[in-house]
């Protein structure tokens, strides 16, 4: 009986565990070197650099032989990693490797460039004894402004700071603080620093700013506590610049969308690209933004700036639209590129009317009659181009009489418009004698008077005669 017993328990034992469910590795572990090239040109290592994968939290530090092993999890099998190194002294490098779930994968040697000489700092220089440390200022930095995150371009910047004693000393590290890193201010888009504490090393420490998915200023200050007393850098300032174009993102506007270009020759008509990035930031100050034109000129080029702005002047002149009964429009094309290899273009259009010469002004009716009754009568008047355009903006319409009262549209002030219609070409008014006008006859007058570089002056006078 005890047998049988003893072969029953045996086989669950083996039931339950070919029941159980094997737990796959998801980490790829990876290995490297960090090393530098001496002032004799000798290969050395960097011991104790920070190694960490971009966008992951996974990091080691280097062993004084400048080895380091970095495990990293991963979703999918395969994987491109940012290994980036970085130490006080040196300018971070970083390198791109292919990561395999449950292998071990050697990543190329990283090889940092020392900071030395032009008034920077040198951690190898030699470290007097200091007294306790008094103040906190920036060492170097390894840029005024990094991108957004996705953005394809550098997304970090490190600072350096040494703190010294009252007698401007590097701390020793008899007098060794912690200092610690924070963002004052910022656009909030997921900026962080990283390490946010570091203890002094020969006076020095550093941290580097991560940038977020939103452009903006950013402020970092490092302060520390020493003897109950707080000590605090100067404010840092790095700008977060937006990304790559992005076509959604990517808009063309005139400031005036009517000019009488077939009147004028010469005439500046400002043109702006306004060009964001996917997460709608402006673009990288600098962008470079085409134009072209299939009528009249446009100058070829500009840049953006801090807004994302790239300006530049449409000209009035030859060649005009060849049938401008049909259509009397210009288009201009604006066009940038959404990669770094300029290969993906992206376009922006918009249009401009080019109007001609103010034709004779059309009235409803040209001559009219009134009695001895305040009986109002009514006038419909068209103004615009030879071509039924409206005038540009600034032309300015008036309607006088000589006797009697006028309402409606009768001082009117055109705005900038390539719509015709009531307000813009088509216009009325009334005219009523009153209740005991004498006069035998009334003169009503239509005056269209344009600015500078309009489109030209016209009248029309109205006859009115007492029955």
């Amino acid at each position: 009986g005890n047998v049988r017993n003893i072969a029953f328990l045996l086989s669950l034992l083996i039931l339950f565990a070919g029941c159980t469910t094997e737990t796959k590795d998801h980490s790829a572990t990876l290995k490297g070197h960090v090393y530098y090239f001496d002032d004799h040109g000798a290969v050395q290592p960097v011991g104790n650099a920070l190694v960490r994968a971009k966008d992951m939290l996974a990091q080691t530090n280097t062993t004084s032989e400048g080895e380091y092993t970095l495990v990293i999890d991963s979703k999918t099998d395969t994987l491109n990693v940012i290994i980036e190194a970085s130490k006080v002294g040196f300018i971070p490098n970083s390198v791109t490797s292919m990561a395999q779930v449950g292998q071990t994968i050697t990543v190329p040697d990283l090889v940092l460039q020392k900071v030395s000489g032009g008034g920077e700092f040198n951690p190898a220089d030699t470290i007097q004894a200091s007294g306790p440390a008094s103040h906190i200022s920036v060492a170097m930095q390894t840029s005024d402004h990094v991108y957004i995150k996705g953005s394809g371009l550098s997304e970090t910047a490190l600072i350096n700071f040494k703190v010294t004693d009252d007698n401007g000393r590097l701390v020793d590290n008899d007098h060794q603080i912690t200092v610690h890193f924070s963002i004052l201010n910022g656009p909030n888009g997921g900026e962080y620093v990283f390490p946010e504490a570091m203890d002094t090393q020969n006076g020095y420490v550093y941290t580097i700013l991560n940038s977020g998915t939103i452009a903006g200023p950013v402020q970092i200050e490092a302060q520390a506590q020493v003897n109950g007393k707080t000590i605090r850098s100067i404010p840092i300032r790095i700008a977060i610049h937006g990304g790559l174009p992005d076509a959604e993102h990517f808009s063309l506007v005139m400031e005036k969308s009517n000019i009488a270009a077939r009147v004028h020759y010469g005439l500046l008509d400002k043109l702006t690209a306004y060009v964001g990035d996917k997460y709608s930031n402006p673009v990288v100050p600098g962008t470079a933004v085409y134009f072209s034109t299939n009528f009249c000129l446009v100058e070829g080029s500009a840049v953006t700036n801090n807004m994302g702005a790239a300006k530049v002047n449409f000209i009035s002149g030859s060649p005009l639209p060849p049938n401008p009964q049909d259509s009397s429009f210009a288009t201009i094309t604006a066009y940038t590129y959404s990669d770094t290899l300029g290969q993906k273009r992206i376009s922006a259009k918009t249009k401009i009317l080019l109007t001609d010469r103010t034709a004779p002004i059309e009235v409803s009716q040209d001559t009219f009659s009134y009695g001895m009754v305040n009986q109002p009568i009514q006038f419909m008047y068209h103004v615009h181009d030879i071509w039924g355009y409206p005038l540009v903006s600034e032309t300015k319409i008036s309607v006088e009489a000589t006797d009697g009262h006028l309402y409606g549209d009768i001082s009117v002030n055109l705005r900038d418009t390539q719509q015709s219609g009531p307000g813009t070409t088509d216009f009325s008014f009334t005219w009523a004698p009153g209740d005991s006008l004498e006069s035998p006859q009334v003169y009503i007058t239509i005056s269209v008077n344009p600015p500078e570089d309009g489109n030209g002056f016209q009248s029309k006078t109205i006859m009115g005669y007492k029955r």
